[in-house]
Order: structure tokens, then sequence, then C-alpha cells
């Protein structure tokens, strides 16, 4: 059996964060800069990289020196979409919300310290659908998302998460920290969490418990309204954010 410390473990585990340091708008990395990303040193860098170059998972171009994502991601990304019985369970609700309300109405999952959109069904203004790149990234300490999965967890892994993205904060988290802990108050107490972006939109987010299946989160989000009508809005959009969820777990009770 194999434990965290045996070496092709490590060697796998390294492979994956190296990966990760590729994000949308974030396509093309030199070897300097994985090593940043990763804190990885740059020998051992070149040496991972290597072989995910000759594994076909990373594109590497001589001229520049910059690493990009293989074409396998294409396919994978794909598999994971298509795979999700959630997704497929939920969308035919987003998508009815989303059409009645003209508001967006998005789903995700964690990924380290991120959550990661499996699709967000958008209603523009001109009655045209639009869909976010699966895959988005958000921060999940500082987004009403992150937050709804946070609340989601048990306990334990609540605290685990936590210390992690304490870490990750440093002399930033304390601020977070209570930001989060006003969220997780508010989804006790009323089963979502709101958060305005200051960019003229506001989201509801609640946690999205399936047995058998990933925790995930469901968020509505909505142009933000008048200063003295925001807290019905977001009354409003939470309790409709809480039928939908609850029409996704029935349908796959």
């Amino acid at each position: 059996m194999f434990v965290r410390d045996t070496p092709g473990v490590q060697s796998l585990e390294r492979g994956l964060q190296l990966l990760r340091a590729f994000r949308p708008g974030i396509t093309s990395l030199s070897n300097a800069e994985l090593a940043e990303r990763t804190g990885f040193p740059r020998a051992s860098v070149s040496r991972l990289a290597g072989t995910l170059v000759s594994a076909g998972f990373l594109e590497h171009e001589a001229g520049t020196g910059l690493y990009r994502l293989g074409a396998p991601f294409l396919g994978l990304g794909l598999a994971v979409r298509s795979g999700s019985a959630v997704l497929q369970a939920a969308l035919p609700f987003m998508r009815e919300v989303s059409e009645g309300q003209r508001i967006n109405v998005g789903l995700a999952l964690a990924d380290d310290c991120d959550m990661v959109y499996l699709d967000s069904v958008r209603k523009s203004q001109l009655g045209i659908f639009r869909h976010i790149i699966t895959g988005t990234r958000l921060p999940m300490a500082e987004t009403a998302l992150g937050r709804a999965w946070l609340g989601g967890l048990a306990p334990a892994a609540r605290q685990r998460m936590l210390a992690v993205l304490a870490e990750r904060y440093a002399e930033r988290w304390a601020g977070t920290r209570r930001e989060i802990s006003g969220a997780l108050a508010a989804i006790r107490r009323d089963g979502f969490c709101g958060h305005d972006h200051r960019s003229g939109v506001m989201a509801v987010a609640a946690p999205l418990e399936l047995p058998g299946h990933p925790l995930h989160a469901l968020n509505i989000s909505y142009r933000a309204p008048a200063e003295d009508q925001a807290p019905a809005a977001q009354r409003r959009y939470g309790e409709l954010l809480l039928q939908t969820a609850g029409r996704i777990r029935r349908a796959m009770a």
C-alpha cells in the first residue's frame, strides 16, 4: 500500500501541483514562473515538466521556454462535465430559474483553495443564454460560492480547510476569517449566505449536499438593486436558491 511519503506518490502530487498552476488567463508559464507558483526548486520543476511533456500533458515551446497544457485536458474537462450526474440533474432547473428571473445560476465544486464552475447559466439583457467557460475558478474564501461550500462541510473537515486557507492568506487572513464567520452564521440561520461583489453584482449561495456525491455549491448572482432594496432582494433570491436546491435534491433522490 502506498503512503504519502512514498517517492512515487510525492512525484505524482508534485506533478499535479504543477498542472494546477495553469488557470484561465494563465495559459503559458516558464520554468521560473512554475517554480514561483508551486514553491518547488527549479531543478525539480524541470524534471517534473519534462515527464509531463513526454506524457503529452504539457507542451514545451523551445524558442521561448514556455509550457502550456496539452490536448488531453480538453477531453478530461469534457469528461468531468458530461459525467457529472449532479450537473445533468441540475441544469434544467438552473435554466428555468435563469430564464424566468433573468438572473445567473451557477453550480461549482471545490479544488484546492478555489471553487470551480461546472456550469453557469446566464440570461443576457437580449434574452440569449450565455455560459461562462466550464472550469472558471473563484477564490473559496472570498466568494459566497466558496463560503457556502465551507458551510456544507462537516465541522472537522471545515476546520482543516480553514487551517489551509489561513496558511495561504497569512497576514490577510484575519479580515477574511471574520467575513467567513459571518457567512457561516448566515448559512446556519437562513440556509444561504450573500456577498456583494462591489461591481454592481450581488450573489447568494448555498451548499448542495447529495448522498453519494461530492459537496457542491449553488449560487444565484443578480444586478445589485438600490441600497434600501438590497436586503429584500437578498431574501427573495435566497429563498429562490433554496427552492432550486430542493428541486435538485428531489430529482437526485
